[in-house]
């Protein structure tokens, strides 16, 4: 898509920075029921000494019983506000049962053979400790669980509670990216022999490094972290490879590359290149910000020719005062420090104007997130669904009045997880809506209609804000997205990630864009 892709992408590593990085560490080695552990406490301390070298706000958790547990559980998620990414790390025992995974307490006792239904009761469900992050708005979530050892509960006198070792699979949450110690039925290794004095079980020790290496992103630490862990378990010949379930939408580092510095462009080369983008444009806007940008330098050529072609579109805007003369500016939107503040706000103006968001908690939960969907399909608005807690959206919605929504939206309910393999494959056809941030863009907006061409292959036509129009050719592998769009003298070539409900993806193209499309 032209000019769809850049000014965004500057502006993503300050908005990962300014996220708050929460983390919750869970270290269980003292039970007082079914077997002591060795290494599980050792590898949690490890782990958040580690974060907080990175950054983390971590919350421990050491040898706690079942209300302990749950207490620091409500303390963390308490501490998460919408956009903050969230870690969790659990170390100690684990068990499934009945397609459930279970972390247990250091109280949890042994039953009778037959107790499944009271170790339910008195441990921790994976998915509800999962779903009690992501219903904080938590923008990412990686939860790391070292709960793949022997059950516990094989030694009860009779049949066993849960399965004989290891995790089962999970269906993880949209935004989550989950990591277990070994795979569905695997037994992960405190330690290799009887003569390994390490202090940490072989995945930790394994996981460890890679949190620190600057640059990798979480999918490629993964892919080192099960061969590194294959590789060591081998060495004692046992099978053991982490397993992972990927549902996060874009990528995700614990420790940010450092920014090279960039060879210094000719500060005629920079100035020219601008020019060209703001020639190819062709707005008002972009021209003016591009006078703007470089009003020192008016007795260049082409800055006199930018000039001329924005009187050639009408009446020049007026030129800038120097930065020390210029009056301070009062802000289009509302500055709002407290970002839950502002989505209670948020949720109290839709409510105003009929579309029932629901009790105003902050949280950005599938009801709000229904009752701003159902305002952006019954409104005429230039907002999309990643919009909802912005100021610039409660803005919008303040200036709304009367019942905008006519019907009550329907709640939002997480995807279900696929019936089989044989699933149906989520399709791009149909209309779609975009808007971009590009250099000497504030916004773009538009729309593209793609149609099917046969096996992952799809055709498109597209239009945008500035008037211009596009062939598009786009092919789906999975969830990856790879296009080309021709524009009238120019060919822009894009790759992006399609969001796991299909309604939604982000692109980045040559043009050095970034795009956020939605239907």
């Amino acid at each position: 898509m032209r000019f769809l892709f850049a000014l965004l992408l500057c502006f993503l590593p300050l908005s990962a920075a300014a996220q708050n990085r929460m983390a919750l560490v869970i270290g269980n080695n003292s039970y007082s029921d079914v077997p002591v552990l060795a290494k599980a406490r050792a590898d949690a301390q490890s782990i958040g000494t580690k974060l907080n070298e990175l950054g983390f706000a971590v919350t421990t958790a050491l040898d706690q019983d079942r209300r302990g547990l749950n207490r620091k559980i409500s303390e963390f998620t308490a501490r998460l506000e919408p956009g903050d990414a969230a870690f969790v790390f659990f170390a100690g025992h684990g068990v499934e049962i009945d397609g459930e995974n279970y972390l247990l307490p250091t109280d949890i006792a042994a039953p009778s053979a037959g107790g499944s239904d009271f170790v339910k009761s008195e441990s921790i469900a994976l998915s509800d400790l999962l779903d009690r992050v992501r219903k904080t708005g938590a923008r990412s979530a990686v939860v790391i669980i070292d709960a793949c050892r022997n059950n516990p509960f094989k030694l009860v006198e009779g049949r066993s509670i849960g399965t004989t070792r290891g995790l089962g699979r999970i269906a993880a949450p949209q935004g989550t990216f989950v990591i277990f110690s070994a795979g569905a039925g695997q037994l992960a290794l405190d330690r290799l022999n009887e003569d390994d004095t390490a202090e940490n079980s072989v995945f930790t020790r394994a996981l460890l490094p890679l949190l620190s290496e600057p640059g990798l992103e979480l999918r490629t630490l993964v892919a080192g972290l099960r061969r590194e862990v294959r590789d060591l378990a081998l060495t004692v010949q046992h099978s053991q490879v982490p397993a992972y379930y990927d549902e996060m939408l874009g990528e995700f580092y614990f420790t940010q590359a450092p920014v090279p510095a960039a060879p210094a462009k000719p500060a005629a080369a920079a100035m020219q290149s601008d020019f060209e983008i703001a020639r190819s444009i062709g707005t008002p806007q972009a021209l003016d910000s591009f006078l703007a940008r470089y009003s020192g330098r008016q007795d260049e050529y082409t800055y006199t020719v930018a000039l001329q072609l924005r009187q050639g579109l009408g009446t020049p805007q007026a030129q800038p005062e120097a930065p020390a003369q210029q009056a301070p500016e009062a802000p289009e939107v509302p500055v709002i420090p407290d970002s839950r503040q502002v989505m209670r706000e948020t949720q109290a103006a839709l409510n105003d104007i009929g579309c029932q968001a629901g009790r105003p908690d902050g949280i950005a939960g599938p009801r709000t997130r229904s009752a701003f969907a159902a305002y952006l399909a019954a409104a005429d608005s230039t907002l999309g669904a990643d919009d909802l807690g912005t100021a610039h959206a409660l803005e919008e919605l303040r200036q709304k009045s009367g019942k905008v929504c006519k019907t009550a939206p329907k709640p939002v309910s997480a995807p279900a997880p696929a019936a089989s393999a044989e699933a149906a494959p989520v399709s791009l056809a149909g209309a779609w809506k975009f808007k971009a941030t590009c250099a000497l863009v504030v916004k773009v907006t538009g729309n593209v209609h793609y149609t099917h061409a046969g096996g992952n292959k799809y055709h498109g036509r597209l239009n945008d804000s500035l008037g211009q129009n596009a062939n598009t050719e786009v092919y789906l592998n999975g969830q990856q997205l790879s296009g080309t769009d021709y524009f009238p003298g120019i060919t822009v070539t894009w790759r992006g990630r399609l969001a796991a409900d299909g309604r939604s993806f982000t692109a980045s193209g040559s043009t050095g864009c970034a795009v956020y499309a939605w239907r």
